[in-house]
């Protein structure tokens, strides 16, 4: 899967401005003209032709340019027109086209990539956007029956793909978008609100050099988005976010969704291709970036994925009730101990006879749904802004932080009739590295208890997917390290480590 950069999500700004006008003021040439500010503020050099007739203000040729870092060559997109329509209330109307061009030049040094052009239309009906407040506080709504994006062509490296090769649309149906936008200064702060009762895309990728197909498609329902924070009024590159975020770059936002469903399809006769169907009853994500670290949060309810595939002669079913994963990493360097966290939740998970049947066919194991959840925080310290990419550079030569503090708040191991579960909590002397050579010395304990372990080998050793001596070994390695517990076949364990540096396993000293 491919990872969308930083530098990716600043290339996409203007197509988001052009779609949602955020930025307004109390008279057309006011409205356009705060909005080149900002895009020049943001390190675009913008270029337009503007004529003026009555009480609207017509802007064509608008032109967007960037140089990309590090000599990576320069981003050059060109849309087509918007007028801007004094409404004498106050107001501004924004007007757009039904239908707009738009075209995208990529175009890296000779030797560092291959040149690429993207054309595309953005689509709109029944749009209406009003731009009114003041310069203190500006306020746009936005509304349309549909508003869309069409891919019409891309030329690589002076090779045409037509729509044999590649296509994609998407497209948004009862779109609504409210902002808020205030300040001027150094930093502009907002408050974005939008909804969509549904988001459909289509996609066809068909390489010529390739003799796979992938056909794709797709639908969102019932979105709802917020998005605030401060963004920058002055910026030389918006694509460094190192010196974004120095320069006040704070944001959070959240997508919910009350469906999805994606369908693929790969035509390849060498393989035989594969089918790909996936859905969920509803979900949520979230991110933040700013000085205090960045954020994600993610989380489906229902996801059921079903997959064919030509080696296999039956389907592979999946579902999950609940799938959730949380990150939060500091970004800057401090001598502070800064906070950072990691959650991953696979909850009821559940898959088919048939693939048990592979390794299970006579249904030893229990077939319960199974679950996987570990919750773990902390505090380090940060040496390397590893979003800068000159102090990235330096992490493989230099450590890039120090563990402070490490808490296992939870941890949960359920399947095939046994269950582990666990809890822990450990602070790290980083001027100790002989104690335990090599790594700081830790001091803190972790508890652990398993039920239905020694029940669950055994049907493993019978299954004949368990060497009898492994299982020894096993139980072996759980004697020492375990107790019995208060219930039939249960284990638990303390295991400590003390400041003499010592390991203590339910009281008994192990090193």
């Amino acid at each position: 899967m491919r990872r969308f950069s930083p530098t990716t999500l600043a290339l996409a700004v203007p197509a988001t401005l052009v779609a949602q006008m955020a930025w307004a003021d109390l008279t057309p040439a006011e409205v356009w003209g705060d909005w080149q500010q900002y895009m020049e503020g943001m390190g675009y050099t913008v270029t337009a032709t503007q004529s003026e007739a009555g009480d609207t203000l017509t802007v064509s040729d608008i032109s967007f340019g960037m140089q990309i870092p590090d000599n990576q060559g320069d981003m050059q997109m060109q849309i087509g027109t918007m007028q801007f329509q004094q409404l004498g209330d106050g107001t501004v109307a924004v007007i757009l086209p039904d239908s707009m061009p738009m075209s995208m030049n990529m175009a890296p040094p000779a030797g560092q990539g291959a040149p690429v052009q993207m054309s595309m239309t953005l689509t709109q009906s029944g749009q209406s956007m009003i731009a009114s407040g003041s310069p203190d506080q500006i306020i746009s709504t936005y509304a349309a029956d549909t508003m869309g994006i069409v891919l019409n062509q891309i030329v690589v490296e002076g090779t045409t793909m037509g729509d044999e090769a590649m296509q994609m649309n998407l497209l948004a149906s009862n779109v609504s978008n409210v902002t808020t936008m205030t300040g001027q200064g150094e930093t502009r702060g907002y408050d974005q609100r939008g909804t969509a009762s549904s988001v459909t895309y289509e996609m066809v990728v068909a390489p010529p050099d390739e003799p796979a197909t992938v056909n794709m498609q797709g639908e969102m329902q019932a979105l709802a988005y917020e998005t605030q924070g401060t963004v920058p009024n002055t910026m030389t590159n918006a694509t460094d976010m190192s010196a974004m975020i120095a320069a006040g770059f704070d944001v959070k936002g959240t997508l919910t969704y009350a469906g999805t469903q994606v369908i693929a399809d790969v035509e390849d006769p060498q393989s035989g291709g594969m089918a790909f169907n996936a859905s969920s009853d509803s979900g949520t994500f979230g991110v933040e970036m700013g000085k205090a670290g960045l954020v994600y949060t993610a989380d489906q309810n229902n996801l059921k994925i079903s997959t064919k595939t030509g080696d296999l002669p039956f389907p592979i079913d999946l579902s999950m009730a609940k799938t959730a994963f949380n990150l939060m990493m500091p970004v800057t360097p401090s001598d502070d101990p800064q906070d950072f966290a990691f959650g991953l939740t696979m909850g009821d998970f559940e898959m088919s006879d048939m693939i048990w049947g592979i390794f299970d066919p006579t249904s030893q194991l229990p077939r319960d749904p199974a679950t996987i959840a570990l919750d773990l925080t902390g505090t380090a310290k940060m040496f390397i802004d590893f979003l800068n990419p000159e102090s990235a550079a330096m992490m493989a030569t230099q450590t890039p932080g120090e563990l402070e503090t490490l808490k296992m708040n939870n941890l949960v191991v359920d399947l095939a009739g046994a269950r582990l579960d666990g809890n822990g909590d450990f602070t790290f002397d980083n001027t100790d590295t002989t104690t335990f050579p090599g790594m700081p010395k830790p001091v803190g304990e972790v508890n652990l208890s398993l039920v239905g372990g020694n029940g669950l080998m055994d049907k493993l050793v019978a299954m004949g997917l368990l060497p009898q001596d492994q299982a020894m070994g096993a139980r072996m390695m759980m004697g020492l390290f375990a107790v019995p517990g208060d219930a039939p076949d249960s284990l638990s364990s303390k295991i400590e480590f003390n400041e003499e540096g010592q390991i203590l396993a339910n009281g008994q000293r192990i090193q």
